[in-house]
Formats: C-alpha cells, sequence, structure tokens
C-alpha cells in the first residue's frame, strides 16, 4: 500500500507533461494576441465576437487593404473552366458596391505585405469538397457571389455567371470592357442628418448626424450596413417582403448601456441639437478643440470610443515646472510662482477646478489675485 501514493503521484506528473508537450493548453493562457481572433475586448462564450478567418483578417502587417479606385476593372477567372467558358468578372464595379457589405475583406481576406493574394493559394482547385473548414476554389468562388445573387435576381442559375463552352454569344474581355465604358456605381451621397419618427408615445423624435459618425467617429459604411447588400437597391421582385431589424441592432456596438438605460440619450419630443462636448461638462476651448475624438478616448476599435475620467491627469499625468509652459493658459506666471510646483496651486492636480491661494497664502484669492499677469 506504501508504494501507491507514490504510483500516483507518478502517474499525474505523467499525465501534466504529456499534455504541456502536445499542447493542450487553454488558450487563454498561451502568450497570444486576443485582437488576432476577436474584435472586442472581452469576450465571452455568449459573445465571442469573433472575426471571420481569425488568422488573417485584419491582422496587423499581413492584411493590405485598398480603396476600389485601387481594383483592376475586371477579370478573366478561367483557373476551373471546364464545362462553361471562362467568367468575365466586373471587378471594380462590385469592389464600388463592396463598402456597404464588408468591402475587399469580403473576398481578400488575406493579403501578404505588397500583394494581393490570389483565393487559389489558399483554397485548391482540386479540393473535393470534405474540408469544411477551407473550401475548395469552386466552394470559395461560389460562396462569395450566390448569397448577393441569389437576393437580387432570385435566381442562381449558372448561366447567370457562366456561358456554356462553345456559346458564340460568350462574353469576352473586349466585349465586357466595352460596355462597362461608361458604368460606374453612382456615389452613394451620405446624408448629413436623419430624422426618424418612431412608435414611442413619450419620446417618437430620433435625431441622427450621419456626417458626425461617419466624419468625426471614423465609422465606415460596413461598420452599419453589413447586412445591407446589393438587394436593398436592385431587388427585381419589389413586392418582395422586407424583413424589419431590430431598430436598435446598428447602434448596440456603441451605445448599448445609453438603449438600456437612458432612452432620452437619442429620443425626444422634438430634433435634438448636433453633439457638443460642452454636454458632457468638459468645455474643449482652445487647447483641445483640434484633437480627434481617439487623442484622448483611447481605443484598439476606431470605430468605438473608451470613457474617460475628464480631467487633465488622464492625457497630462507627467505636467511639471519644467515641461508645461504655463503661458498657454493665457496667465504668465510672475518671479514668485514660476517655480511653484502645480500641486502648489492646483489642489489635488485638478486643473479643471478654480486654482487656490490657500496653500501659501491666508489673506489672498484667485481671481482677485493673480499669480502674474494675463496676457488674454
Amino acid at each position: 500500500m506504501r508504494l501507491y501514493p507514490y504510483l500516483l503521484l507518478v502517474s499525474i506528473l505523467m499525465i501534466r507533461t504529456a499534455n504541456a508537450q502536445s499542447g493542450e493548453t487553454h488558450h487563454a493562457q498561451m502568450n497570444l494576441d486576443c485582437s488576432s481572433c476577436h474584435v472586442c475586448e472581452r469576450p465571452t462564450y455568449e459573445k465571442p465576437c469573433l472575426k471571420i478567418l481569425p488568422d488573417f483578417t485584419r491582422r496587423k502587417g499581413i492584411t493590405v487593404l485598398h480603396t476600389a479606385e485601387d481594383a483592376p476593372e475586371i477579370l478573366k477567372i478561367d483557373i476551373l473552366a471546364n464545362l462553361y467558358e471562362p467568367t468575365i468578372f466586373t471587378h471594380k464595379l462590385h469592389a464600388e458596391m463592396a463598402g456597404m457589405s464588408g468591402g475587399c475583406e469580403s473576398c481578400h481576406h488575406f493579403n501578404p505585405p505588397g500583394r494581393i493574394a490570389g483565393c487559389y493559394e489558399c483554397h485548391n482547385p482540386d479540393a473535393t469538397g470534405t474540408d469544411l473548414d477551407r473550401p475548395g476554389l469552386k466552394g470559395a468562388y461560389h460562396r462569395q457571389c450566390l448569397n448577393c445573387h441569389r437576393e437580387w435576381s432570385h435566381s442562381n442559375e449558372c448561366i447567370v455567371c457562366h456561358a456554356v463552352k462553345g456559346d458564340p454569344g460568350a462574353a469576352t474581355l473586349t466585349s465586357v470592357k466595352a460596355s462597362l465604358k461608361e458604368t460606374r456605381h453612382p456615389t452613394v451621397t451620405e446624408p448629413a442628418q436623419l430624422i426618424y419618427q418612431t412608435d414611442d408615445d413619450e419620446l417618437p423624435v430620433v435625431t441622427f448626424y450621419h456626417d458626425d459618425h461617419a466624419q468625426r467617429y471614423n465609422l465606415k459604411c460596413v461598420d452599419c450596413h453589413q447586412n445591407e447588400n446589393c438587394s436593398r437597391c436592385h431587388d427585381i421582385m419589389k413586392e418582395a417582403t422586407t424583413v424589419e431589424k431590430e431598430p436598435h441592432d446598428n447602434c448596440m456596438n456603441c451605445h448599448e448601456s445609453e438603449i438600456e438605460n437612458n432612452c432620452r440619450y437619442c429620443h425626444d419630443t422634438k430634433v435634438k441639437e448636433r453633439f457638443n462636448h460642452d454636454q458632457t461638462g468638459f468645455s474643449l476651448v482652445q487647447y483641445h478643440s483640434g484633437l480627434e475624438c481617439q487623442d484622448c478616448h483611447h481605443n484598439e476599435d476606431p470605430a468605438l470610443l473608451s470613457k474617460t475620467k475628464g480631467d487633465c491627469n488622464t492625457c497630462h499625468r507627467n505636467w511639471n515646472v519644467s515641461n508645461f509652459n504655463h503661458e498657454a493658459t493665457g496667465l504668465v506666471l510672475d518671479e514668485n510662482h514660476i517655480e511653484n510646483d502645480c500641486e502648489d496651486c492646483h489642489v489635488n492636480r485638478n486643473f479643471i477646478a478654480p486654482p487656490t491661494c490657500e496653500s501659501c497664502h491666508d489673506d489672498l484669492n484667485y481671481p482677485k489675485d493673480k499669480p502674474g499677469k494675463m496676457i488674454r
């Protein structure tokens, strides 16, 4: 019996060693960059926030982003040409429309630095279709095209994109290029302001400043319109039933707390004024008015703004006599105060509150008594 505890200990050590050698460690304990796979800061089992193809999508230094203007006009897809003539793909036209449904990354989810990787480099043209994690080239091509075309034309017939071998009317590079000479998707005009009349009895009006979200907060079309593809405008069956979305879906990523706790943040009885930073109790005045929101509200995801305490120490905790020119405040300190530490006048380094003289003087008070000369 004395041998049993010894054997048990040896068994446990062997199992741990085997697990360590086989790499069976939970990935949360591994030295990994969470943002390589997750778009949110704290992924959970219920809300993992996974990216598409996490090995590649948006990993820094890997995915190269391009605009529709960089795209070639047309491409000839002939790697799988067997029963059908090669497909002449209007690449630039599709790229111009892709901004609403994911952009270039929808198809080009892996781009090494400096070049555009061909689909066949990852998707095998000879694949049998048994590997569901990585479809073959035929599957990858069709998966990119079928959803939009099925919703747009309500048809997925092969001849929509393919011409049968030997068909004299099959499209060629020359014919497609000629037909596209004057064809461009019209520029989608961004509205400045949208006013919604909701069914809320008490607070029916919602005012949405589209230009602020697109320009000031750097949101891309796809951040809000990711589920709105070509069929929204081009559905040939106009009588088809429109699927109604939950009205708060597009706002939840940034305004979840407000949506759950403060309806008045968006809803009112009349049109709301445009957001002004003074509403937060922190006026930007001349010192911060030229900054981008992300300069103070840092977040890895540029579409989200982190909350900040609203005091100067959040960004300027290293301010001291040697690196801060007090003249920037409009007050030039006199020789009796120029060497003072910030805390002598600004209690607890609270630069928002008015300075105090009580630390050194019993009979002086700011702003009646100033420690220097006002220059503006």
